[in-house]
């Protein structure tokens, strides 16, 4: 009897008293948890692939950045030469004003 007793014990079985509404409440809470990590899935490999394309778009900005820079500083040195030859205009017609005005020394007549 002790051989009977121990074998039984040993099964696992399923009572016939289990409501078949907590079968069908596990049943619909195990898909909604399927259903749940399938669009949380979708959504980590969207997020993935935006990123992707994040880093890649980060790449050519920093590629273009080095060109930009470069345009830059020849703007810049444009620049420069273009006040310093308005300089040269200025200092040239202060000099031809200069020339055409009567000498402020002789006084007025």
């Amino acid at each position: 009897m002790n051989d009977q007793s121990a074998s039984e014990k040993e099964h696992w079985v399923v009572d016939k008293k289990i409501p078949v509404a907590l079968v069908i409440t596990l049943l619909v809470q195990t898909g909604g948890v399927v259903w749940w990590s399938s669009q949380l899935n979708s959504r980590v490999n969207m997020i993935e692939e935006r990123n992707i394309k994040l880093e890649i778009e980060i790449g050519k900005l920093k590629d273009n950045g080095g060109e930009i820079r470069e345009r830059f500083a020849k703007a810049e040195t444009t620049m420069l030469a273009f006040v310093e030859t308005t300089r040269r205009i200025e200092a040239k017609l202060d000099r031809l004003i200069d020339d055409k005005q009567p000498s402020r020394a002789s006084g007025p007549r």
